[in-house]
C-alpha cells in the first residue's frame, strides 16, 4: 500500500483565534465534496468527513496519526441518531475546518452533529448518516483525474503520461464504503461494491479499509475495450453512487492521447521537462434553444452564434491534476459529473488552480462567409478572454463554411497566428421533440442524423434541485457525455442521471436542460508564447427537461 503523496485533511490552515462558542454550517464527505440536495448526499458510517463553520478550534492541529483520539485540544464532535449518541474520532482542527471520522456504530438516519470546545456547545445542526456513500479521491476535489496508483507500472501515480492499460491492477482511494467492527483498519467493508471504468464494469479485487482509519482502498482491473485519457470512473456502494472521476487508458504504451484533445507524446514531454504550458484556443458555437411554451405563450428561444478566443498559462502539475481547459472533462465513450452550489449556504468545492492569463493583442478576428468580426480583449473579474460583441448578427452559415482566425501582429505575450477551421453543416437531433421527463432511474437514449462523420458529439444535462424544499437554496448537478458523430446515438447510463438532483419547478416550470451539441475536432495552430493553439467549432441544441 502506498500513501506519499495524498492528503487526507484538505484543508487550508489558519492562525490561532481567540475562543468563542463554535458554530457548524455545513458537513460533506472529505473526497467527494458532495452537496446537500444530490441524491448521494450523506455521511457514510465509518467515513471521513469535513465539518466547516466558525470558531470550532481555537487553533490548527495538524493531521493525527493513529489512534484517533474523540477529544483533540479540547475539542470534541458529538453526533446523535435516533437516541444514541456517538463522538467522531478527529484527524484534524481548524478555526473553520474539523477533519474527522463517523463512527460506524452511529445509527443509519437523521440526525444532528455538535461541536464542543472551551467557548461552549454549538447550535444542533443536521446530519444525514448512510450505511454506504463512497467519496472518490480525485486530483481536482470530486472530479477530474483519479488520484489513485497503477499496481501493474511500479505503482507510479496515473496521468498522460504514466497511462494505463486494459488488464492492469490500480489502487484507487476513498471513504464511504461502510461501517467495520470498531472501526478497525485492514477490514473488508462487506458491502457490495461495484467500479464501472467507461461505462464498463471492472473486476474487482478488493474493496475495504486500509492502514488508516476511515480511509478505504479499492483494487480494480481496468476492463478491455475501455480507451481515452478521461475514461469515467465511478464507484457504487451499496445503492449509492459516488462522485465521478476521470483515468487515462490507452490500448498499449503510457501516453495517453485523444482526438479531441491535441497533445502529442512530444508536446506532454517538453512541457514535462519545461515545467509549464501555455495554451490558446479560438472557437465559434452556434446555438439553437428551445422556447418555453406556459399556457400556449412561448417565450424565449432562437439562434444565437457567437464566438471566443482564450489564452492561458498554468504548471505542468496543474495540468496532470485535472487543468482540463479544452473542455472535453470527458473522452468519446464516457461522461463526467459535476455538481455546484447556487447559493452561498455551503461551500463549493475549492478551485485547485488560477489560470495566467496571456495577452495576444486587442483583438482576435473572425473572417467567415459573412465577413469579418473583431472580438476585443475584455477583463471581467479578473478573467480575460476574447469575445463577439452581443450587437453582433448572425454570421454562421447552415451549411457552414470556411473561418478563419487571426490576431493580426499579435501582443506581449503571444505573438501573430493566423488559422483556418472549415465546417460543415451539423447533425439533426432526431428525438429531441420527444424527451420532456427524464427518468433517472434508467438510461437515457438521445438520436441523431447527419453530421460530419469526422466530428463528436457532446450530451450535456444539468439539474437545478432544491434543497430540502427550499425556494431559494439549489444545487445544481451537470453531466456531459460524448460520443462519435458517426454513431447516431448513444446512451446516457443511469448512473449518470441517479447522481443528478431531481429537478426543481418553479410555477411549474423547469429550468433543467438538456443539449446535444456536433463538435468539431480541434485544427492546431503555432504562436510564439504558446505551446500548443488549437480552433474548433460547435453546433448546440438545447431544450427544457425535467428530471424525475
Amino acid at each position: 500500500m502506498r500513501l506519499a503523496g495524498f492528503t487526507l485533511a484538505l484543508a487550508v490552515c489558519f492562525a490561532g483565534s481567540a475562543l468563542a462558542q463554535p458554530s457548524v454550517t455545513s458537513l460533506e464527505n472529505i473526497y467527494s465534496w458532495t452537496l446537500p440536495g444530490l441524491p448521494n448526499y450523506g455521511i457514510a458510517q465509518g467515513s471521513i468527513f469535513a465539518i466547516f463553520g466558525a470558531n470550532l478550534a481555537s487553533t490548527t492541529v495538524p493531521l493525527q496519526p493513529p489512534p484517533l483520539q474523540t477529544t483533540l485540544s479540547g475539542v470534541t464532535v458529538n453526533v446523535t441518531v435516533g437516541g444514541t449518541t456517538t463522538q467522531a474520532l478527529l484527524y484534524y482542527l481548524s478555526p473553520t475546518q474539523i477533519n474527522a471520522v463517523l463512527p460506524s456504530a452511529t445509527p443509519v438516519g437523521t440526525g444532528t452533529i455538535t461541536v464542543t470546545n472551551g467557548a461552549g456547545t454549538s447550535a444542533d445542526f443536521p446530519i444525514i448518516v448512510l450505511k454506504n456513500g463512497f467519496g472518490l479521491l480525485t486530483w481536482n476535489y470530486g472530479n477530474g483525474p483519479v488520484q489513485g496508483y497503477n499496481a501493474s507500472d511500479g505503482y507510479v501515480l496515473m496521468n498522460q503520461l504514466a497511462a494505463t492499460n486494459p488488464g492492469d491492477v490500480l489502487e484507487l482511494w476513498g471513504t464511504g464504503l461502510g461501517p467495520v467492527q470498531g472501526d478497525a483498519t485492514l477490514v473488508n467493508a462487506g458491502d457490495s461494491v461495484e467500479v464501472d471504468i467507461g461505462g464498463v464494469k471492472a473486476q474487482l479485487n478488493y474493496a475495504g479499509r486500509s492502514g488508516f482509519t476511515g480511509l478505504d482502498q479499492i483494487n480494480v482491473v481496468v476492463p478491455a475495450g475501455v480507451s481515452g485519457c478521461n475514461a469515467s470512473v465511478v464507484v457504487k456502494s451499496g445503492n449509492i453512487y459516488s462522485n465521478f472521476g476521470t483515468l487515462p487508458v490507452v490500448a498499449s504504451g503510457r501516453t495517453c492521447s485523444d482526438p479531441t484533445i491535441p497533445f502529442s507524446a512530444d508536446l506532454l514531454a517538453k512541457i514535462a521537462q519545461t515545467g509549464s504550458i501555455s495554451i490558446g484556443v479560438v472557437g465559434i458555437s452556434q446555438t439553437t434553444t428551445q422556447g418555453t411554451t406556459v399556457g400556449g405563450i412561448t417565450v424565449g428561444g432562437g439562434t444565437t452564434d457567437s464566438g471566443h478566443a482564450d489564452f492561458i498559462k498554468f504548471t505542468y502539475a496543474e495540468f496532470i491534476e485535472g487543468a482540463s481547459y479544452s473542455g472535453f472533462a470527458t473522452s468519446i465513450g464516457s461522461c463526467a459529473v459535476s455538481f455546484f452550489k447556487t447559493s452561498t449556504n455551503n461551500p463549493n468545492p475549492p478551485q485547485p488552480f488560477q489560470f495566467t492569463y496571456l495577452n495576444a493583442g486587442n483583438d482576435v478576428n473572425i473572417n467567415g462567409p459573412n465577413g469579418l468580426i473583431a472580438m476585443p480583449l475584455t477583463t471581467t473579474n479578473g478573467i480575460e478572454f476574447y469575445s463577439t460583441p452581443s450587437s453582433v448578427p448572425s454570421f454562421i452559415p447552415a451549411s457552414g463554411g470556411t473561418f478563419t482566425f487571426d490576431n493580426g501582429s499579435g501582443g506581449p505575450d503571444v505573438g501573430g497566428f493566423s488559422t483556418q477551421l472549415q465546417i460543415s453543416a451539423p447533425f439533426t437531433w432526431t428525438n429531441m421533440n420527444s424527451i420532456s421527463m427524464v427518468s433517472r432511474a434508467s438510461g437515457l437514449g438521445v438520436n441523431w442524423t447527419g453530421g460530419d462523420p469526422g466530428t463528436f458529439v457532446n450530451i450535456t444535462g444539468l439539474s437545478f434541485g432544491a434543497v430540502n424544499g427550499s425556494s431559494t437554496d439549489f444545487v445544481a448537478g451537470s453531466f456531459t457525455c460524448q460520443a462519435p458523430t458517426s454513431a447516431g446515438s448513444f446512451t446516457v447510463p443511469a448512473a449518470v442521471l441517479q447522481s443528478m438532483p431531481p429537478s426543481a419547478t418553479i410555477a411549474g416550470i423547469s429550468f433543467s436542460t438538456l443539449s446535444l451539441s456536433n463538435d468539431t475536432n480541434p485544427v492546431t495552430f503555432s504562436a510564439t508564447g504558446l505551446d500548443i493553439g488549437w480552433a474548433s467549432a460547435s453546433a448546440a441544441y438545447t431544450i427544457n427537461v425535467t428530471y424525475q
